[in-house]
C-alpha cells in the first residue's frame, strides 16, 4: 500500500480545515487518508494524537471561527466546577453579532456581543476571557458555585484578574442578565484562596453561623519566624484550619505537614484538620463534622454564639 504523502509540519500536532489543507497544496484525497481522523465536520487531525477537550474545541473553532465559551471556556480556563458540569459532551461556541450562531452535533451555539477585551486569544484556542467567562457562569451555577469560581478567579497563586479588574469589569456590566446574581457572589467572594475547597469550607461554616475565617493569614514565633500559613484561621483566638486533600496522604506530605502543625501546637495553637468526610453528611441536614470540631474548637478558645434576635 502506498504511504500517503507527508504533511506540512503546521499540521503535525494540530487540527486544520480541509480548505486550510487544498491551500497548501494537498489533494481532496490526501485529506482522507487513514494516517488522519476526522474531529468534526471539514477538519483533519493525524491519527493518534490524544483527542482532549482542548483539541476538541480547537477542531471546532477552527472550523466554525467562533469562540469558545460558557462551560467550555470554563474547563480551559480551569475554573472548579460542579460534577454535573464535568463531562463537556457538549462543547459551547459563541459567535458575534452578523453570524449565525453555530449548528453542529455536539455543540451549543450562542450568540452574543463579545467586547474585544472579552476575548482571550490563545495559541491553541479563541475563548471567552476569564472575567466573561466567570460571568457567563451566572447563569449555569448556583451562589455557593459562583463563589468558589470567582476565588479561582482570584486565588493567591497566578489569579486570572485581580479585585480591582473585577470590580470595573462587574461595573461594565450593570443591567446585563446575571449581573445581580454576580454582585451578590461578590460580597463573598475573598482573595488569596489556595483551593475550592478552603472555600467549601469557609462558606460552609460561615452558613452554620460561625464566623468567618481568615486565609492564609501567616503565624509566626517568637522570634518572628515564619512557622506557616493556614488554610483558614482565628488569629486572634490561635485556631488554625487546615483542609488536607488527597496529596495529604502521602507519606512525605504527611512528615511535613506534622512537623509543620507540631510548631503551631507548640505556640499554643489549635489546630483543626478537615478532609473530605467531615464535610459529606449521611443524613440530608445533618450537621457536618466540619462546622461542628471547628464549633468545638471555637468554644473551647472562649467564643461564644450570638444570641438570635429576641433571645433573652
Amino acid at each position: 500500500m502506498r504511504r500517503p504523502n507527508c504533511l506540512p509540519s503546521e499540521f503535525h500536532d494540530a487540527p486544520f480545515t480541509v480548505a486550510q489543507a487544498l491551500e497548501a497544496g494537498l489533494t481532496r484525497r490526501r485529506t482522507r487518508a487513514t494516517d488522519l481522523v476526522t474531529p468534526c465536520r471539514g477538519v483533519r487531525l493525524r491519527t493518534g494524537t490524544e483527542v482532549t477537550l482542548l483539541r476538541r474545541v480547537q477542531a471546532l473553532t477552527t472550523a466554525t471561527g467562533a469562540v469558545a465559551s460558557h462551560v467550555t471556556a470554563a474547563a480551559l480556563w480551569g475554573f472548579p466546577l460542579p460534577l454535573t458540569l464535568q463531562d463537556h459532551a457538549i462543547i459551547h461556541l459563541t459567535q458575534l453579532p452578523g453570524k449565525r450562531a453555530v449548528r453542529r452535533r455536539g455543540v451549543k451555539g450562542h450568540q452574543l456581543r463579545l467586547r474585544p477585551d472579552e476575548i482571550t486569544h490563545g495559541r491553541m484556542v479563541t475563548c471567552t476571557s476569564a472575567l466573561r467567562t466567570w460571568f457567563d457562569l451566572s447563569s449555569v451555577l448556583d451562589e455557593d458555585e459562583l463563589v468558589i469560581a470567582g476565588d479561582h478567579l482570584l486565588r493567591r497563586r497566578n489569579p486570572d484578574a485581580t479585585p480591582g479588574q473585577l470590580d470595573a469589569y462587574l461595573e461594565s456590566r450593570r443591567g446585563a442578565a446575571g449581573h445581580c446574581k454576580a454582585m451578590d457572589a461578590r460580597k463573598r467572594m475573598r482573595t488569596g484562596t489556595d483551593s475550592p475547597k478552603e472555600t467549601e469550607v469557609r462558606l460552609l461554616l460561615v452558613k452554620h453561623g460561625l464566623p468567618e475565617p481568615g486565609i492564609n493569614l501567616p503565624i509566626f514565633d517568637n522570634t518572628g519566624g515564619w512557622i506557616q500559613d493556614p488554610d483558614m484561621s482565628y488569629e486572634e483566638l490561635k485556631i488554625a484550619i487546615q483542609y488536607d486533600g488527597g496529596h495529604h496522604a502521602r507519606p512525605a506530605q504527611r512528615r511535613s505537614d506534622i512537623a509543620r502543625d507540631e510548631n503551631a501546637l507548640e505556640l499554643g495553637w489549635r489546630v483543626v484538620r478537615l478532609t473530605q468526610s467531615d464535610l459529606d453528611v449521611a443524613v440530608p441536614g445533618a450537621e457536618p463534622r466540619a462546622v461542628t470540631r471547628v464549633r468545638a474548637a471555637l468554644t473551647e478558645r472562649g467564643w461564644t454564639a450570638p444570641k438570635a434576635n429576641g433571645a433573652s
